[in-house]
């Protein structure tokens, strides 16, 4: 067997790279159940119904610079306020290449906020997933700024899909002068010829995007990240998460 650390966990929520504020996280996919049992079944009977997900994350309150773009609060509140939801990436084994992640479009139902005697001031955090969501793999790691065009490492899916995907990319840091950020998924069927999958919306700062693949389309064995940098001293922390469908 070969057990998980939890220090090896990483979130990111949007366009904020969460794990040093969070102590706890939880996400979970669920289906709903419809009954169809009949009056001539001696068991009852089902048939799977809606998809849903949930994202609890249970956090310290870091109060340095509340007002300041990009800092915890501002980050809380941008999440409340995104009627749409934001992209999230939970990479509970890290976000090397080719580890497990759960890629979801999540909107926050409530948040809480606790301080008791003796201990941290604390916040309580639960997000539920709209649209689809599911378990996936991550293309890009962003434990390591990119200052230069680059791409990332191959990863084989042992076999092609044709039920849909989606994928998140979510930019937690951004410096220099008129930077920018090109990303795009290629897929490949022979790791040799590749075509663009996904093209996500040049980043000049922090942000985060979430683009779907419809379900019909041929998705290949092979997946990649290319990233095209340009501007003056760029620098780029960034991470990709697929889901196939």
């Amino acid at each position: 067997m070969a057990f998980v650390p939890t220090h090896n966990s990483r979130i990111t929520i949007g366009d904020r790279e969460w794990s040093g504020d969070l102590t706890s996280v939880d996400s979970s996919s669920n289906v709903d159940v419809i009954e169809t049992t009949t009056l001539a079944d001696t068991s009852k009977n089902y048939i799977p119904g809606l998809n849903s997900g949930t994202l609890v994350c249970n956090g310290l309150i870091d109060s340095a610079s509340a007002s300041s773009a990009n800092s915890q609060w501002q980050d809380l509140y941008a999440i409340r306020g995104d009627s749409d939801g934001v992209p999230a990436i939970v990479a509970l084994e890290g976000f090397t290449a080719d580890k497990k992640v759960w890629v979801a479009q999540v909107t926050e139902t409530s948040w809480t906020n606790t301080s008791s005697v003796a201990g941290a001031v604390s916040f309580a955090l639960n997000l539920e997933t709209t649209g689809d969501h599911g378990q996936g793999v991550s293309l890009f790691d962003p434990g390591t700024a990119k200052t230069a065009t680059a791409t990332g490492t191959v990863v084989d899916n042992s076999a092609s899909s044709s039920t849909g995907a989606v994928a998140n990319l979510c930019v937690v840091t951004a410096s220099g002068t008129s930077p920018t950020l090109d990303a795009v998924i290629q897929h490949s069927a022979d790791n040799v010829s590749y075509s663009t999958l996904v093209t996500y919306t040049q980043a000049t700062g922090t942000t985060s995007e979430r683009k779907t693949v419809a379900s019909g389309t041929t998705i290949n064995r092979y997946l990649k990240v290319v990233a095209t940098i340009g501007g003056t001293s760029p620098s780029f922390n960034f991470a990709v998460g697929l889901a196939r469908l």
